[in-house]
């Protein structure tokens, strides 16, 4: 037979006994939850050490075990479960101290190979796509301006960044965007062309400001004399190279700071000799009017306590009449004409009566824009290099009247040179200043003549008495 469904048995206890299980029950939570709130206390042994062991090729090797500090000693060592955040920063912030400190020193000709590799891959993404990596120029800046960076990598980085803009540049000047300009609808190309042009601007003034800053006199000597001079030549071969582009005037006060010192060396003979060649190069002026007035300015400053050889420099100006042909003081070589005869023929290529018109329209239309562009060009030439012959002959002037005997020589030499180019109302001014000038050496000459007859009569003198 089937047993029933038997009934659940309850079990029966007094009541005093579950208070009692429950009452047990309560100590033994706070026994553990006291014991969990102590602090664990990490004893480590002499010599103990936690770190794995390192393999090499003589097999395995443990680690170096580091002294304990003071704090250690002190029982820092205890560690908590239950510290606060700020102690957890603190704790990071020792720990990349720690790992600064233990960083290994590079060796020199390492960080020369590493800085070359750096360089030249950045050179070669500028060079291939420079709209889409202007960021690499506030990289290779850095590499000058970051700290505990050897001198080698200083001028290579100096360097580089010389040989990229040289590639990149131009050749127009980029003026700044206007308010309308970032405002208007332009296309996509055009936009991505204006950002290259204000990255590129950007990051050539800062190059700039960093030759400027290295050419500087530094008192404290903070600036190492080959870097100083490093930076010179990289303001000479900027100002060669580009001379059309923005932040010329920089370029050139480097130049001209240098030039107001009376001490010639390697510096001062490659900045006279790069004005020298701006000046011989300069097809409508405006560097050399600029030049001229920055050393004019300087002149003026300094009283005239410069170098004689720096007034050589406007020996080689090309001022007015001396573009068309290439000309010197001795002779005039015209332009090469080509030689009579039968010219070869050229091949005829066929063109209908339509397009035979629009090349005649269009030959007529490039006649008229050139002969429009020459006009304008001539006549700002014409101005500039007018406003440079008025500041030369001015200096000139203050030069004879100051009578500074260092300078007579090449001041002489300039105005016998570009004495055809003289206004005629500066004639008598000029002519006054000479006789001037003679008349102060005759008086010298006078002077010292005068000074030997005396003398030459107190000798007479001594003689008859003693006879």
């Amino acid at each position: 037979m089937a047993r029933g469904a038997e009934s659940k048995r309850r079990r029966l206890s007094p009541p005093g006994d579950d208070e009692a299980v429950q009452s047990k029950a309560d100590m033994e939570w706070d026994v553990e939850q006291d014991y969990e709130r102590r602090p664990r206390k990490v004893t480590k042994k002499a010599g103990e050490s936690a770190r794995l062991p390192i393999k090499t090729s003589e097999g395995f090797v443990q680690a170096e075990v580091q002294p304990p500090t003071q704090d250690e000693d002190k029982g820092e060592e205890t560690d908590s479960f239950l510290g606060t955040d700020d102690d957890e920063e603190e704790e990071g912030s020792e720990e990349e101290e720690e790992a600064e400190e233990e960083l290994p020193k590079i060796p020199i000709k390492v960080q020369i190979m590493q800085a070359k590799e750096e360089l030249a891959k950045m050179a070669t993404l500028i060079n291939e796509e420079p709209e889409e990596h202007t960021s690499l120029f506030k990289t290779m800046a850095e590499m000058v301006t970051r700290k505990n960076t050897c001198l080698t990598v200083k001028k290579l980085a100096l360097a580089s960044q010389a040989t990229i803009y040289k590639d990149v540049i131009p050749g127009y000047r980029i003026r700044p965007l206007s308010e309308e300009d970032k405002t208007g609808r332009v296309s996509k190309e055009v936009r991505k062309l204006r950002d290259f042009e204000q990255s590129l601007v950007s990051g050539y003034r800062n190059y700039v400001q960093t030759l400027g800053a290295l050419a500087k006199n530094s008192r404290d000597g903070s600036i190492d004399p080959s870097l100083k001079s490093f930076a010179i030549n990289m303001a000479c071969t900027m100002l060669l190279a580009v001379p059309h582009f923005n932040f010329r005037s920089e370029l050139l006060k480097i130049l001209v700071n240098r030039l107001a010192r009376r001490t010639v060396d390697a510096d001062y003979v490659k900045c006279r000799d790069t004005l020298e060649d701006v000046f011989a190069k300069d097809n409508d002026g405006t560097v050399s009017l600029e030049a001229t007035a920055l050393i004019a300015k300087m002149m003026k400053a300094k009283d005239f306590h410069i170098h004689p050889s720096l007034l050589d420099t406007f020996l080689h100006l090309r001022l007015l009449g001396e573009l068309h042909m290439k000309a010197s003081q001795d002779r005039a070589d015209r332009e090469e004409e080509e030689a009579p005869g039968k010219k070869p023929k050229q091949k005829r290529e066929f063109r209908t009566k339509r397009e035979r018109k629009v090349q005649k329209e269009r030959k007529e239309v490039e006649k008229d824009m050139r002969q429009a562009d020459a006009v304008v060009s001539h006549e700002q030439r014409d101005k500039n290099q007018a406003e440079t012959l008025k500041l030369v002959f001015g200096l000139y002037f203050r030069i004879l009247k100051l009578r500074i005997p260092p300078l007579m020589g090449p001041v002489l030499e300039g105005l016998a040179k570009y004495s055809h180019l003289i206004n005629q109302d500066f004639f008598g001014d000029l002519l006054e200043a000479l006789k001037d000038l003679i008349n102060h050496a005759e008086r010298e000459e006078m002077g010292e003549e005068g000074d030997q007859e005396v003398t030459q009569e107190e000798d007479d003198e001594e003689d008859q008495t003693t006879i």
